[in-house]
């Protein structure tokens, strides 16, 4: 819990009850929709509401706390956007997997900037496969 409050410090963010539930169950590392995140937030929290979680998650994702990944279905997941890494989504079962960044990426990053004149604050970088070891397990 002292790496979520201090995450919301470092972003000038208050370290209210709700933001830390949110980055709390962010921080499992189950890339929710907004319904999941939400049911899973009601069991702790039964008075919170989904107006209350949609305000969080996009005062979290506009201090670059939290990050959306697209997937194929439609459904925006989040996650925690606390150093860069890739998601790796399944088009076979939906499952997302983070992946560290190594360097070469991060050159990449710098090939980017000094390239396009540009500063860039966050990759958010998303492969795509068919299936996945997850997959097989389902099988």
């Amino acid at each position: 819990m002292h790496d979520v409050i201090q995450m919301l410090k470092t972003k000038d963010l208050k370290a209210t009850p709700q933001r830390i539930s949110v980055l709390k169950e962010l921080g499992q590392k189950k890339h929710p929709t907004m319904d999941d995140l939400y049911e899973a937030l009601r069991r702790e929290n039964p008075s919170m509401s989904l107006a209350t979680v949609y305000k969080n998650i996009a005062t979290l994702k506009e201090k670059g706390v939290v990050i959306e990944v697209n997937v194929a279905d439609g459904k925006m997941r989040y996650d925690i956007y606390s150093k860069p890494h890739i998601h790796i989504v399944c088009q076979g079962c939906g499952a997302i997997e983070d992946v560290d960044c190594d360097a070469n990426l991060l050159q990449y990053q710098n090939c980017l900037e000094e390239n396009q004149n540009v500063k860039i604050e966050r990759m958010d970088i998303i492969a795509s496969v068919t299936s996945c070891p997850m997959c097989s397990k389902k099988s």
